[in-house]
């Protein structure tokens, strides 16, 4: 019996420190979609670094194919990157809706940089960025007068058609009032970590950067503000949810205080602008915005398997193919 649980224990400590390799030095994945055709294929085995960025200490350890985490109870720290994310780069990150979910895009903009699309044409400070090599559009163009209401903060846009915006940066500071654009900046509070709710007629709600489809897709809770009215026994709210409006600004507490006393707040990282090869068969940051800095974890350095998803059969030839 002894000798037993001594090989269990040694077996759940290497367990434990290949998913620690898993989540900080390598990881290995499959491509569930075709937002990166031609240049990375729907079922392509990726083997991803995750130190070029500068490995990141994970907080917990996520259970393969699973939602359930460990814990980890180290503290937050990332080392230094052997370089930093730049435009044109294939980066895979945490899904800012649900850090659960690995994605993998292109990087088009990044911190401070403008970017605006016109006429499925993207500029970046002005100057339009050429599709990559195997990029593509399937879909007619969606003209101007097309208004998208899943668009990015919601503005008067399509997937074609963006007005200019500028991605935040590590320094930029930012009003708290009832004129500020709440859409965009509540998120960011989110995502530095900030603690924002709307505490109103004895009602306290805690903000969350996951939709609602998000946090049913991962828990089944359904008790999120999808709109004007509550689901029964709601604790959570969206920052683009459509009951928030300048009135109930007032209402708003960051970190425990009333946005009154707290005037102002400078973001602590940077943010990138992502998107994908595919582009009219991407969800990216035209649909939920920025990526921030935390959320970066490497590259995909190799294609180490693939396999057609439709019929199951494997496509040799993708092997060994280093994404670019």
């Amino acid at each position: 019996m002894n000798r037993f649980i001594a090989e269990a224990k040694s077996l759940l400590a290497l367990i434990l420190i290949i998913l620690f390799l898993k989540e900080t030095v390598v990881e290995a994945y499959i491509v569930p979609t075709s937002s990166m055709e031609e240049n990375i294929l729907k079922g392509d085995f990726l083997i991803g670094s995750r130190y070029i960025y500068g490995m990141k200490v994970p907080e917990k350890i996520w259970v393969p194919f699973t939602a359930i985490s460990i814990p980890t109870f180290l503290p937050e720290y990332r080392f230094p990157a052997f370089k930093e994310v730049e435009r044109g780069d294939v980066v895979v990150f945490e899904y800012p809706r649900d850090p659960v979910y690995k994605y993998v895009k292109r990087c088009i903009a990044i911190a401070g940089d403008s970017i605006k699309i016109d006429n499925q044409d993207t500029y970046v400070n002005g100057e339009i960025v050429s599709l990559p090599a195997g990029g593509k559009f399937i879909a007619k163009e969606f003209s101007k007068a097309i208004v998208d209401p899943d668009i990015f903060l919601g503005v008067e846009g399509n997937k074609d058609q963006y007005p200019e915006i500028t991605v935040p940066k590590k320094g930029d500071t930012f009003s708290l009032d009832q004129n500020m654009n709440w859409k965009l900046i509540l998120p960011l509070l989110l995502y530095e970590g900030n603690k924002v709710e709307l505490i109103y007629e004895d009602n306290a709600l805690a903000f969350t950067n996951m939709s609602p489809r998000d946090i049913y897709r991962r828990t089944g809770d359904k008790s999120v503000y999808r709109g004007y009215v509550p689901s029964e026994g709601a604790t959570l709210i969206t920052p683009w949810s459509p009951m928030i409006t300048e009135e109930f600004i007032q209402y708003l507490y960051i970190n425990g205080k009333p946005i009154n006393e707290v005037k102002t707040y400078t973001l602590t990282q940077d943010y990138f602008w992502m998107m994908g090869d595919n582009r009219d068969n991407s969800e990216d940051s035209r649909f939920w915005g920025f990526v921030p800095r935390s959320h970066i974890l490497g590259q995909p350095l190799v294609t180490w398997f693939s396999i057609n998803l439709d019929n199951y059969i494997p496509r040799l030839s993708r092997i060994g193919k280093i994404p670019n």
